[in-house]
């Protein structure tokens, strides 16, 4: 299977995670992508893959531009969860009132310490957190790990990361994550320019992490 049409398939399907799709937008048009609306990403991907891509891989790509390029997703309660309902479900709900569960909230903060540095959550999005949570039956000292740097003033992407690669006590809404994380690398895998991207992203050590990071400002 060549690396175009593995793209096209992967921008063909309502399950290709924003991750990926992220990964494949980026492989293709560059950072300067990041500066076109929705229709001029559609025409460049027409053009470039041949490709149709559908809604939901659009919607995933907006939702990972809104993350990579402002802080909305952790400053405004309503733009985190129309990222946290777009990452999981392919669709924003912006238009109905539509609650992020306690999954789909962990799951989008997993994705996006995946793709960027995290900044602390402001105040209303912390305190919509502990609501959810605690009608899931979780208490302030046990939350799902993914949770405990949201709730510290500078969250530590090292330490999520850490605990993501982790595959022992994980509890409903890990496990839940643990899944999200194959499927990314299952589709990465398909796709012959980015299945290395899975080392980066999944098996990296913090130590590995923090020297490629050392070394990085060195240079």
């Amino acid at each position: 299977m060549g690396d175009s049409y593995s793209k096209q398939r992967a921008m063909e399907s309502p399950e290709t995670m924003a991750t990926v799709v992220h990964a494949i937008v980026r492989n293709v048009l560059g950072e300067e992508a990041y500066d076109w609306d929705p229709l001029t990403i559609a025409l460049e991907l027409r053009d470039e893959l041949h490709v149709e891509p559908v809604s939901q891989a659009l919607d995933r790509w907006s939702a990972m531009q809104i993350v990579m390029t402002s802080d909305a997703f952790f400053t405004r309660l309503d733009a985190f969860m129309g990222i946290a309902n777009t990452l999981t479900e392919g669709q924003p709900f912006f238009a109905v009132f539509d609650p992020v569960t306690v999954e789909e909230a962990a799951w989008a903060i997993a994705e996006v310490s995946l793709n960027r540095e995290l900044l602390p959550f402001s105040y209303p999005i912390k305190k919509y957190l502990k609501i959810m949570l605690a009608k899931d039956g979780y208490s302030e000292g046990n939350y799902p790990s993914i949770f405990n740097e949201v709730f510290e003033r500078k969250p530590d992407l090292l330490e999520i990361r850490k605990e993501l690669s982790n595959p022992d006590n994980k509890n409903n809404v890990e496990s839940f994550i643990d899944e999200q994380l194959k499927d990314i690398v299952y589709q990465l895998n398909k796709i012959p320019s980015l299945h290395e991207l899975d080392d980066i992203i999944l098996r990296r050590s913090m130590n590995e992490y923090v020297s490629t990071a050392v070394n990085k400002e060195n240079k």
